[in-house]
């Protein structure tokens, strides 16, 4: 497996390994290497773009990745403050040899990482990352500099969002949402700048908050992990619908004209419901994680569909999708993606697909979100010091064991550790929201306790 990358490319504290100038240097070393080395356009000359979320700490590390990129002989084409989902889709549109985004997503401003795209704009494989950890580990005693001495160039794209517009365009074409009003929530992200020129160009009433970033507010109360914001606003200016994105614009969270919250499960019963009356939704499939509500499966079985789960994290759900060649995959977090459209998980291209559903049908998003019944379910993170592996955790194993058997069929729980931070995540699912908490608390509490006994 690999040490450095998690389920989300590498990500940690800012100032703290690997997120150190001197790694983030050996790291866009390495990267420029490999791309060398595998020159996937087969070209003379190779490039690597560059986008980041609105983080301070962004520009220092994207200085490091391009000391380290030009030392190998590799251009760099600077896109800026830009969603992680438009980076992915332009690496691919404008032929670009690999995708480097500076973010960590929904995180706190302390944190940062590094997310890789190829230039086919999709996630790197295990097998890939393990190939630039590889490089990374030799950076100290190989020579990966460029073998003529020439050093890369650096340029600015101009108005790199243009391509992607045209990609939202042609989503909608057919669809005039020139009467909805909808608010959005950009969490101070990289977002924050996108929406406004995509309310403009496609002609949207979209009311934005939250979309002044200082460098320090990102995420801060706001976006994907605090739906209740949004939700007050719809409510508030009377809106038709609301949308939370997070840091770097790969996730969203739905609000419908009542202020209900709608997570990724919800849009997923939406979407593949509308897709699969349309006989659109490939093999009447789709894919989604373990984390996913047990209403969903439900759902999709009732008008005849095939749900497959997987791993959480959308590279597997993308993983998944291109083995089984099906169009719609995604996560209750809100990572959803439209293979037809795009390669990533997009919160800006699933919203307008959203608003171009309710379009279609004429039925408000409340109505929209009866294609699901969500089962109670509740969520528990507890810090860690150190990933112990769960089967070690002998006591917690035995209340896990007979929490299953507590549940039967009527219910289910998923435990994992965060493959982004350093958390133990706990999901409890049944029909009894009382019973499920005090399931979800006494293992909580039990590992609590054997992973401090560990430390």
């Amino acid at each position: 497996m690999s040490v450095l990358f998690g389920t989300d490319g590498i990500r940690g504290k800012v100032g703290v390994y690997p997120l150190t100038e001197d790694m983030v240097y050996k790291i866009g070393k390495a990267t420029a290497s490999y791309v060398k080395k595998t020159n996937p356009h087969k070209r003379k000359s190779q490039h690597i773009s560059i986008a980041r979320d609105t983080r301070t700490s962004g520009e220092m590390f994207e200085n490091q990745l391009i000391k380290g990129i030009t030392s190998c002989g590799v251009d760099v084409v600077k896109l800026d403050v830009m969603t992680t989902p438009c980076a992915a889709f332009l690496a691919k549109k404008l032929n670009h040899d690999m995708a480097i985004v500076i973010s960590a997503s929904h995180n706190d401003i302390g944190d940062n990482g590094l997310k890789f795209f190829t230039y086919k704009g999709y996630k790197l494989s295990l097998e890939e990352e393990l190939e630039i950890e590889l490089l990374i580990s030799t950076c100290d005693n190989v020579s990966i500099g460029a073998a003529d001495g020439l050093i890369g160039k650096v340029r600015q794209e101009q108005n790199p969002a243009s391509a992607y517009m045209e990609l939202l365009k042609k989503l909608i074409a057919d669809s005039d949402l020139s009467k909805y009003k909808i608010g959005a929530d950009c969490a101070f992200g990289a977002i924050s700048y996108l929406v406004p020129q995509t309310a403009k160009e496609l002609s949207i009433d979209i009311r934005c908050i939250n979309n002044t970033p200082n460098g320090e507010n990102i995420n801060r109360e706001c976006g994907s992990l605090h739906p209740n914001v949004i939700s007050e606003y719809v409510v508030k200016e009377g809106l038709d619908c609301g949308f939370a994105f997070d840091g770097d614009g790969d996730r969203v969270i739905l609000c419908d004209e009542k202020g209900q919250a709608l997570d990724g499960d919800f849009i997923l019963a939406i979407i593949s419901k509308y897709l699969s009356e349309k006989n659109l939704l490939t093999k009447n499939s789709i894919v989604t994680t373990m984390m996913s509500n047990l209403g969903l499966e439900m759902a999709i079985s009732q008008w005849g569909g095939r749900l497959i789960k997987t791993e959480v994290g959308d590279k597997y759900v993308l993983e998944k999708m291109l083995k089984a060649k099906l169009n719609l995959g995604g996560e209750q977090s809100g990572h959803i993606i439209l293979l037809h459209h795009t390669t990533t998980g997009d919160g800006l291209l699933t919203a307008l697909f959203i608003l171009k559903i309710m379009k279609d049908t004429g039925k408000t998003l409340s109505q929209l979100s009866r294609a699901m019944y969500k089962f109670p379910q509740i969520l528990l993170n507890i810090n860690v010091a150190h990933k112990k592996p769960i089967e070690e955790l002998t006591k917690t194993k035995k209340v896990i064991e007979r929490s299953e058997k507590k549940l039967g069929s009527k219910g289910r729980l998923y435990i994992r550790y965060s493959g982004t931070e350093n958390k133990l995540r706990i999901m409890v699912e049944g029909q009894n929201s009382f019973e499920i908490k005090g399931v979800a608390e006494d293992i909580a509490k039990t590992a609590k306790e054997e992973l401090k006994c560990l430390d």
